[in-house]
């Protein structure tokens, strides 16, 4: 393997952990505003958080994909 598919699959697992944690963080916080009782603003600002992070995640996905592809085509 060359530096650059080493690089590219740390990105991937980075990925895929991000976007593993931002699940996570989505039950929690549904949870935590059922529990507690947290107003619609505040569950919509933390959802709106979390949603951020899933729009980045799916960003640098379509970057480390067509990084891959052009380093496949040559």
């Amino acid at each position: 393997m060359t530096h650059n598919d080493d690089k590219l699959s740390r990105d991937g697992r980075r990925l895929a952990l991000v976007s593993v944690a931002g699940a996570f963080a989505f039950i929690g916080v549904e949870a935590a505003g059922t529990i507690l009782g947290w107003s619609n603003q505040t569950m919509g600002l933390l959802e709106l958080g979390i949603a951020a992070v899933f729009l980045w995640v799916f960003i640098q996905a379509y970057r480390l994909w067509r990084a891959r592809r052009s380093e496949r085509d040559g």
